[in-house]
């Protein structure tokens, strides 16, 4: 494809100087990238081998280098390569000079679980943990966020939101690396974290790495954590150019250790007087959407000055506001999704982006129902049916219905029933590991009646020293004894009252905050559980137990079918939604509360940074659209008044900080929706436009002013 000019000067930048470009989503950084590389070999004879590429994950990594191939040709093609593995070759040449020793790697994170458990079993004896491996997962993370942040544990837990009964984690790390040391052990992080330790506290290591690479090319500089901006700095040196290229608009990766701040400040005090260019024209969508996505990303005060226009051969992007109201008898996100089949398009052209995968519970119900199959990237416990802890509640109310355990087994039950036993009669966990857990379940089976099977487990499985374990799995037989009972009665309760019992029974809430270890981690699974709560509810009505768990069974078997379908809607998060794009995206749940998510109990000196880090990712999801954009929010009467006055900014003022399902999110506020559709319009010289007043029309004509269009709109006194 031809270079825009904005392209064009980048790729002839001089050689001999820094660059930092800043990019908006749908720009063409990547061809951009790919023609400043053939520019250094060809026009400036660098040799291939002392150009780098740095991407930010290993397909990235591979697309560029099958690029870079067709453009320059096998033999002229530079490396392209993670940061990771930047980190591995840097420890090479560590090696080589002597300033580093080949310990051995682990890349399966099974052995650095492992490894955790073992460094940590004690400690959570000491601290009262149960589960030292569900604990160990927590450590590691925190961890690693210690290697990426290169700050002391002890900030790294006051930043965090790191549980109060975990704050011995602080002590414990040195712990860890001590018994890492000792071993001779790297894990994942340790590719980046022990190369810029070794350099940091020996200059004459430092010293060693520069002078490999005359240039440096780096993508996804937002999405960068302090180690990797360390490592790049190192090799770097006062040798090498690097050419950074990012949009700190899509910084959404703060868990990770990623800070703005980065892209936007320290890569011009690590290299100085480098030259920042702009690449803010997409053609990835419309002029309704820049213009709506403009408005939303301006709320932020940590960002560089820059605003999105659509090329002019972008396409039109239609925006649509939709209330989550039945139409026509049927979901909103259903007559969304016929909509689209009905115009000519397919299931593959579309998405559905969440916030966090609770609030899609609601889209998957209506999916199922309406028999539209979907698949949901994020793995099983993403999908409400088959998250554990609902297909524990669903294994018990099958049991009362009749359904599960029907008559004894007269020999060995076979594996599958073992295995759909072992769902419900170990969630929440007995402690009994897998093995037991699997003994437990089959002898349930064996011996149904009165929970015979439970008390057989005990006195021929469990140690008569284990008391407390005992009375748990005792404790459970009860509750398979008491189901059961019904199920053979035929005298059901309704599916509501059972579901309710079962939870004070089990005592999920209290068991999923347990095992979660963190309260935010807890709330999501705690929020999918609750859906399904809502849905059994609502759905159950009318219904008998059996006749309702027939209808479950069919939402689930339509969900096995969609596994198997080769055209399905995907349903993902807004996270992994980072660097693609489909022709229509569906954006569900947006109430104030679910979009920007509000923690139970965030600290007020923090609200600030927090929406900042929301807005963004809410900026990520809207941008992967090409032609049509669905907003699907409660019908909240304060919102048409404000988008129909064209206020858009700040709207502290009606909506508070605070969860309001009935109220929607504070960035459809922000967009300015009215005005942004109104853009095309406009542009096209439609009548009347003359008579359009707003109260905030100042980012939309600093765009049509960079257009060179000379109508402006006026603002309301």
């Amino acid at each position: 494809m031809a270079l825009s000019p904005q392209q064009q000067v980048i790729v002839q930048h001089p050689f001999d100087e820094h660059a930092l470009v800043l990019a908006v989503a749908g720009s063409g950084k990547s061809t951009t990238m790919v023609e400043r590389i053939a520019n250094l070999i060809e026009a400036g004879k660098f040799d291939p081998t002392r150009v780098i590429a740095v991407m930010f994950n290993d397909a990235a990594a591979k697309n560029l280098l099958a690029s870079l191939g067709r453009r320059l040709g096998k033999r002229n093609t530079p490396q392209s390569v993670t940061f990771h593995r930047m980190g591995t070759l840097t420890l090479r040449a560590l090696m080589l000079g002597g300033f580093a020793e080949p310990w051995t790697f682990h890349g399966d994170p099974s052995k650095a679980i492992k490894f955790t458990v073992e460094v940590i079993e004690s400690a959570c004896k000491q601290h009262g943990h149960k589960y030292p491996r569900i604990v160990a997962r927590d450590f590691l993370n925190f961890v690693d966020r210690v290697k990426s942040e290169l700050l002391p544990p002890a900030q790294v837990f006051e930043n965090g939101d790191w549980p109060a009964r975990y704050d011995w984690f602080v002590s414990w790390y040195r712990q860890f690396e001590k018994e890492r040391h000792a071993k001779k052990v790297r894990f994942f992080s340790d590719l980046i974290f022990d190369p810029v330790m070794i350099m940091t506290e020996n200059p004459k290591a430092a010293a060693y790495v520069v002078g490999a690479f005359d240039h440096i090319i780096i993508d996804e500089y937002q999405d960068i954590c302090r180690s990797q901006h360390v490592l790049v700095r190192f090799v770097a040196g006062k040798h090498a150019k690097v050419m950074a290229v990012g949009d700190d608009d899509q910084t959404i990766y703060g868990w990770r250790g990623a800070r703005a701040e980065y892209i936007l400040r320290e890569f011009h005090d690590d290299f100085p007087g480098a030259t920042t260019y702009t690449l803010n024209r997409t053609w990835r969508y419309g002029h309704a959407l820049s213009c709506a996505s403009n408005y939303v990303i301006h709320g932020n005060s940590d960002r560089a000055d820059k605003l999105c226009i659509s090329g002019e051969n972008a396409p039109n992007t239609e925006l649509f506001l939709e209330y989550d109201m039945p139409a026509g008898g049927k979901p909103k996100i259903v007559k969304i999704v016929e909509k689209w089949l009905g115009a000519g398009g397919n299931l593959t052209e579309m998405v559905v982006l969440v916030r966090s995968y609770s609030k899609s519970a609601g889209s998957q119900f209506a999916l199922l129902q309406h028999g539209i199959p979907f698949r949901i990237e994020g793995g099983d416990e993403a999908s409400v049916l088959e998250n554990k802890w609902v297909s524990s509640l669903i294994g018990w109310m099958k049991l009362a219905a009749g359904q599960a355990a029907i008559n004894p087994y007269a020999g060995d039950p076979d594996l599958g029933s073992i295995i759909e036993a072992r769902k419900f009669i170990d969630v929440p966990s007995l402690g009994l590991g897998w093995e037991k857990s699997g003994i437990l379940a089959k002898m349930a089976l064996q011996d149904p009646d009165d929970g015979v099977g439970f008390s057989k487990f005990v006195s021929t499985h469990i140690a008569s020293r284990n008391q407390s374990q005992a009375e748990r799995v005792i404790y459970r037989g009860k509750l398979w004894r008491k189901l059961r009972a019904i199920g053979k009665s035929r005298n059901f309760p309704k599916a509501a009252i059972l579901l309710k019992e079962l939870l004070y029974f089990l005592d999920i809430e209290k068991a999923i905050v347990q095992e979660a270890g963190k309260q935010e981690d807890a709330d999501e699974i705690i929020s999918l559980v609750e859906a399904f709560i809502e849905y059994v509810k609502v759905n159950s009505k009318g219904k008998t137990l059996p006749e309702f768990m027939n209808h479950i069974q069919d939402l689930l078997d339509t969900s096995d079918k969609a596994k198997e379908a080769t055209t399905a809607l995907l349903i993902t998060s807004c996270h992994r939604s980072k660097g693609m794009e489909w022709p229509c995206v569906i954006m569900p749940s947006l109430w104030q509360g679910s979009f920007p998510i509000i923690p139970r109990s965030i600290d007020k000196a923090k609200i600030e940074n927090h929406l900042q880090d929301e807005r963004r990712l809410f900026y990520v999801a809207m941008t992967r659209a090409i032609r049509a954009l669905y907003f699907i929010a409660p019908r909240d009467p304060k919102l048409d008044p404000w988008l129909l006055a064209c206020k858009g900014g700040n709207c502290d003022d009606v909506i508070p900080f605070a969860k309001n399902a009935g109220m929607a999110s504070q960035f459809l506020y922000e967009s300015n929706l009215f005005l942004s559709q109104a853009l095309p319009y406009i542009l096209a010289g439609g009548k009347g436009r003359e008579s359009l007043k707003a109260a905030s029309p100042e980012l939309l004509n600093k765009y049509l002013e960079e257009l060179n269009f000379n109508y402006r709109v006026a603002k309301i006194a």
